[in-house]
């Protein structure tokens, strides 16, 4: 009976220590006082909900407790980054305050340390903080102390249609970043049990909108390539300072270029001195297949930011109003830059470029960043997103239902109830009579290419060499009744004007008008839906569809442009000389029967 009790009681204490030093499947340290909670956020812009913003949450509570009591363990002061921040004390100066071993700080001075930290030297921080840089904050590698956000349903990783993001978050100061800026848009205290917070983006004393028009931030605007677009930076004066200069930087896109500034800029670059594209090449290839090269490199780096504009306000006491006007590129270049290829430590110089067409459905930003001299705190705003978009045509002769090619057009648009074409040069130009117009001083439309308005080279439209029944010579030949429309701007008011025709086909002389959108939803599950005139076409040939190489439902769709043949003209001798003739003298035999009747 004793031996039995041992057992039992033995049994009891090795399961008690199993289940206790594998608890949820790690050993819990005495450190480890956190606990974590669902949070939702709401994110909103002057009241309005942002929906597809991205946003990350990172907890810094570790180096909060570190920066307001002082101290510091080895394991932070003997890391690279702080050794390489020290001064000769051994201490770290941030925003004018001290950071190291017995130097205590209150509440709103950590608090700027680690804003400022966030933005001047992550890899600090994140030392500080006792936790790993990841790759990216928004990678699938992120930091380890952070999350990134999800719509409530879980399907996307963005604000839903109500500006609502939600993720399981550790309790302490948590830093909530905008996934776009990747700056901090507010840092918050997190406690056990809370369950949802409201941050409004333009109450925090800096917006980025545009200066007129819709202004909202959960719906692109749709813009024509190199056009002006008008932004305006508001700036509170309770982020300024009477007495100090105030610094505050702008990162666009990297297709998006800044022009002018009512303040004056400067302008720096952000690229790096070497990029690593992972794309494996010969350097002595030929110089079309390096340019290839340079395009597949040139891709995915179109959500970089390659410039950062540095504005500096003087002080005030009165709140600053900045205009800043910028435009679209259709490409931008990145000069001479070196290139790692794929895996060797080997570099070559290219020019890269980066094509706003790569990817037509991609949203262009901008942030805007400032280190407030009056509360040493940082503020991060993001721009309303803009894109581009564009449509697409086959030339149809609609009484057969047969592809057409040959037919060459002009491009305009109706403004204020002024026409304007698009002429050779790359501009709108005013034409008071479009009946009478010289084509040669325009951009003529052809079949079989791709137009990329804003940019003077004209591409053939690509054959899909996937396609199951792939054919090149026939698919050259179907390709030569498509034109491809890109870099337009979102209305109702473009038109094609027809200036040459195909044989045995007339010429339309009335314009022919067609819309251009591009719109963004969120379906009930929370996934974002992208509708374009580029996507979905309001006038197609069904039974022509399954014949374009390109073709894709829903996705890569075309317009039909009817092409009308020319109406035949025969002689038949029946309606020509016999008819009338006999006409003529039906008529006779009338006049004289009437004679006859009155004599």
């Amino acid at each position: 009976m004793y031996k039995k009790v041992t057992f039992l009681v033995t049994l009891i204490g090795v399961l008690g220590l199993f289940l206790f030093t594998f608890s949820e499947g790690q050993v819990v340290s005495a450190s480890d006082k956190t606990s974590t909670t669902n949070l939702s956020i709401k994110v909103t812009a002057s009241g309005e909900p942002i929906q597809n913003g991205t946003f990350a949450a990172g907890n810094y509570q570790t180096a909060y407790e570190h920066i307001i009591s002082g101290t510091f363990p080895n394991s932070v002061t003997n890391t690279p980054d702080w050794r390489g921040a020290q001064n000769t004390e051994h201490m770290i100066v941030v925003a004018g305050l001290t950071v190291g071993e017995n130097n205590k700080h209150s509440d709103s001075e950590a608090k700027t340390i680690i804003s400022t930290l966030f933005s001047t030297n992550f890899k600090l921080l994140q030392s500080i903080n006792e936790t790993n840089n990841g790759t990216d904050i928004m990678s699938f590698n992120p930091p380890s102390n952070f999350v990134r956000m999800r719509t409530p349903s879980g399907s996307n990783e963005t604000t839903d249609a109500k500006g609502r993001t939600v993720a399981k978050v550790s309790t302490g100061l948590t830093a909530i970043v905008d996934g776009s800026s990747q700056g901090i848009v507010k840092l918050i205290t997190v406690t056990p049990g809370m369950k949802e917070i409201t941050i409004d983006t333009d109450s925090l004393g800096l917006s980025l909108s545009f200066s007129s028009g819709n202004s909202k931030k959960n719906q692109p605007r749709t813009v024509e390539l190199n056009q002006e677009i008008h932004y305006k930076l508001k700036v509170s004066k309770k982020m300024l300072s009477p007495t100090a200069l105030t610094k505050i930087i702008l990162r666009p896109d990297a297709n998006i270029v800044i022009d002018e500034t009512s303040v004056p800029n400067t302008v720096s670059s952000l690229i790096p001195p070497i990029i690593n594209s992972g794309v494996t090449f010969d350097p002595l290839s030929s110089p079309d297949q390096l340019s290839k090269v340079a395009e597949t490199i040139g891709a995915p780096l179109i959500s970089w930011q390659i410039n950062m504009y540095e504005l500096v306000i003087p002080p005030t006491d009165s709140d600053v109003s900045i205009d800043i006007k910028a435009h679209l590129s259709p490409v931008v270049y990145l000069n001479d830059i070196s290139i790692q290829q794929g895996t060797s430590i080997t570099t070559t110089k290219m020019t890269i470029p980066i094509e706003a067409f790569s990817s037509p459905d991609n949203n262009f930003g901008m942030t805007a960043n400032v280190i407030s001299p009056a509360t040493v705190t940082q503020i991060t705003t993001s721009a309303p997103k803009i894109n581009t978009t564009g449509i697409n045509f086959v030339q149809v002769d609609t009484n057969i239902n047969k592809l057409v090619r040959d037919s060459v057009y002009v491009l305009g648009k109706e403004v204020a109830g002024k026409k304007y074409l698009y002429d050779n040069q790359g501009k709108w130009s005013e034409v008071q009579s479009i009946s009478t117009i010289d084509p040669a001083g325009y951009t003529l439309l052809r079949g079989g290419n791709q137009y990329v308005f804003g940019d003077n080279n004209v591409s053939p439209i690509e054959l899909n060499s996937t396609r199951f029944n792939y054919n090149y010579e026939r698919d050259t030949k179907i390709n030569e009744s498509l034109i491809k429309l890109f870099g337009l701007g979102k209305g109702k008011d473009y038109f094609l004007y027809q200036v040459a025709s195909p044989a045995n086909y007339s010429m339309n002389k009335m314009p022919i008008g067609f819309s251009v959108f591009s719109d963004i939803s969120t379906s009930p599950h929370g996934s974002q839906l992208i509708k374009t005139s580029m996507k979905m076409a309001a006038n197609q040939s069904f039974k022509l569809n399954g014949f374009i190489p390109d073709y894709g439902a829903g996705t890569n769709e075309y317009n039909v442009l009817s092409v009308t043949p020319q109406k035949e003209i025969h002689f038949s001798a029946v309606k020509s000389i016999i008819f009338p003739l006999l006409v003529l003298v039906l008529g006779i035999v009338i006049l004289g029967v009437i004679l006859v009747r009155v004599v």
